[in-house]
């Protein structure tokens, strides 16, 4: 086997989704990953994986993999990868990637929402800040799982989802007209 590039463990999904567009678009190469557990400077316990192909295979596949970089397939990484990845393995630990489409994952965000919502029905904010905390805690957490869980099964990179959103929101709302305001764009 030949080595082709390393990726750390907490970048798992971005290679898994490296694997997936290599073996879709090049099935004739054997892609293989290869887990590796070492020590780094100070000792600690670090793991990489390895992206292999067969050494007859690797003059090709490495002109194929350069060629993906090059054409600037999403290689990015995202702050919630790490975070990403124990959710995942929790899900998958379980047999629950059958149940998690797209449709399914948004219907539950909805729901974990809306029980979210519930723990301020009829209460004050500081209510139920001082009565549900513990639950509002458990289903923002739930919203955030859904969310996360919808932008993997979609491969969304959310990170930069989220940045762009913002960026549009800065042209939406810009600061002279919207400070203070808790008007909609289209009324400003």
């Amino acid at each position: 086997m030949e080595y082709l590039d390393s990726f750390t463990s907490g970048d798992r999904n971005r290679l898994d989704k490296i694997i997936k567009e290599l073996k879709e678009k090049h099935p004739e190469i054997e892609w293989q990953t290869k887990w590796s557990d070492s020590e780094d400077i100070k000792g600690n316990p670090t793991s990489s994986i390895s992206l292999m192909v067969p050494s007859s295979q690797y003059e090709e596949a490495e002109q194929i993999f350069q060629q993906l970089k090059d054409e600037g397939f999403d290689f990015e990484s995202s702050i919630f990868d790490p975070l990403m990845e124990e959710i995942v393995d929790f899900r998958d630990e379980r047999d629950w990637e059958q149940f998690h489409n797209p449709k399914d994952l948004a219907i539950s965000l909805s729901l974990e929402a809306s029980e979210l919502l519930e723990n301020f029905q009829w209460k004050t904010s500081e209510q139920a800040r001082d009565d549900k905390m513990d639950d509002i805690t458990d289903e923002l957490a739930d919203v955030v799982i859904y969310a996360l869980l919808l932008s993997n099964e979609l491969e969304i990179n959310l990170e930069q989802a989220i940045k762009e959103k913002i960026r549009k929101n800065r042209q939406k709302y810009p600061v002279n007209k919207s400070f203070g305001s808790s008007k909609k764009y289209t009324e400003l």
